[in-house]
């Protein structure tokens, strides 16, 4: 087993390297450092440390598979891994191939510093009682490497603390409600659990409950047999019997009748359905997801929702958070939509156009009554008007505009060159934190995404203080 207070530190980019180091040597803690992944495989097999700090995204190994030769080498060595793309995906597959913790970049010296010093607390001989598993056989499948249609994308502290609570709940069976304003992203929330739980490779089905009618609602999860209303000429299964060894997702369950409720809530109970007109009970072995926009606890103040099924539903609270408190990640998402609609509008164009300066401070300005969905909507038409490299104000939607600039004048007593001042520095401070973030603190690669020297990157760190946040 490794040696308390040792670390191995591996990054391939230097200053990361160099920070982590300086941060804890003040401990002191024994730090070597590596910026090859090769060679930290090496350094584990002499060195023998305690802990290893690892990166999670390097061009040979990435983290992962550091993580799983390091438990090979050492079964008793605790891994953190330094991410600054942390998801549901990312959290669960470093638990399962034995991770101590990860986190997420930018972090403090004292955020780095507990969770060093709560690895090296930690029952070490607990971190042994298992092999890892097989490694995937495509990078792809590793972490980041899920579809984009189900990978949550978001680093701000609101979405970092859901992320959180959900990779504790996902490789579980319990029944999780998920809460959030209209256009949050529930049900890619809910699909994402599903994708990191042991369930992954059994079906995710959705239904919304109040587009349908009761009747047909109730022939869409319980399923019919032959002849039990006018129409059905064949049997069907619901969807709970199709679902069965994975996840049924209930969207707007607040929308669900008294009857139905009943229903759902003796699914729940015994596992076991009967078909609309059948006598037959069937088993089924489903985790349910369910997601409201209204405050359930206050329907069931009110009579409207059966307080029992809120129990059944509501094992794991998970509340979404609107966008407009996801300080950072407006931008993120924008880049991210940006890429996404040009690849389809135009696939095999090679370059995705950037977000001017101008444009990225309109969409931070925004109050995004709509949420994520709202802002999805406004980059897919900003794709496809866009014909040159860079997304402008004038590709975003008037209302966007026109909102953002009676917002912008400025207040009694203040000049338009002051406020004017303020936007700029107020996008360019969050434009380098996002641009720093989606290439987990390495400057050089910042500076050859943006375009830039790397001495422009560095003296605007400095100028905004950002140095201790990688």
């Amino acid at each position: 087993m490794g040696i308390a207070g040792k670390i191995l530190i591996v990054d391939d980019e230097e200053d990361a390297l160099e920070n982590c180091r300086r941060i804890l040597s003040r401990v002191p803690y024994d730090c070597v450092a590596a910026s090859d992944p090769g060679q930290a495989l090496e350094l584990i097999e002499r060195e023998r440390p305690g802990l290893v700090l690892t990166d999670l995204r390097m061009p040979k190994l990435d983290g992962i598979e550091v993580l799983a030769a390091a438990k090979r080498i050492d079964p008793g060595v605790q891994v953190v891994l330094l991410t600054a793309h942390a998801t549901i995906e990312t959290a669960v597959t470093s638990m399962r191939y034995g991770a101590f913790d990860y986190i997420t970049k930018p972090f403090t010296g004292a955020e780095l510093v507990q969770v060093v010093r709560r690895a090296f607390e930690s029952d070490r001989s607990a971190a042994a009682v298992a092999p890892p598993p097989p490694l995937p056989s495509s990078r792809k499948a590793s972490p980041g490497g899920q579809e984009d249609a189900a990978r949550i994308v978001g680093t701000s502290a609101a979405m970092r603390a859901v992320v959180a609570l959900a990779r504790k709940v996902a490789p579980t069976d319990s029944n999780v409600l998920v809460y959030g304003e209209s256009g949050t992203g529930k049900e890619l929330f809910a699909r994402s659990i599903h994708q990191a739980s042991l369930r992954a490779d059994r079906p995710f089905l959705p239904v919304d409950c109040v587009s349908l009618h009761d009747s047909l609602l109730e022939s869409e999860l319980f399923g019919h047999e032959k002849g039990a209303f006018t129409g059905a000429h064949i049997a069907k299964p619901g969807l709970f019997e199709a679902a069965d060894g994975g996840t049924v997702f209930l969207d707007e369950v607040s929308g669900m009748s008294a009857n139905l409720q009943a229903r759902l809530l003796r699914v729940l109970q015994e596992r076991q359905v009967r078909r609309v007109g059948g006598t037959r009970f069937i088993k089924v072995d489903v985790r349910v997801i369910a997601a409201s926009n209204q405050n359930l606890e206050d329907l069931c103040a009110k009579g409207t929702f059966r307080e029992d099924l809120y129990y059944r539903l509501n094992v794991i609270p998970i509340a979404l958070p609107p966008l407009r408190s996801r300080e950072g990640d407006i931008l993120l998402l924008a880049n991210e939509f940006v890429r996404r609609f040009v690849e389809r509008v135009r696939p095999g164009a090679g370059t995705v156009p950037t977000i001017e300066p101008a444009a990225a401070d309109l969409l931070m300005r925004y109050p995004w009554p709509g949420n994520v969905r709202e802002l999805q909507n406004v980059m897919e038409r900003a794709a496809v008007l866009v014909e040159g490299a860079t997304v402008t104000w004038a590709h975003l939607p008037e209302r966007v505009q026109a909102l953002v600039e009676k917002d912008m004048l400025p207040a009694d007593g203040g000049s338009f060159k002051q406020a004017k001042q303020q936007a700029v520095e107020s996008f360019e401070r969050s434009f380098l934190l996002d641009l720093l973030k989606r290439n987990d603190g390495h400057m050089g690669r910042a500076a050859k995404e943006a375009g830039v020297d790397r001495k422009t990157i560095e003296r605007m760190v400095k100028k905004h203080g950002l140095r201790d946040a990688f």
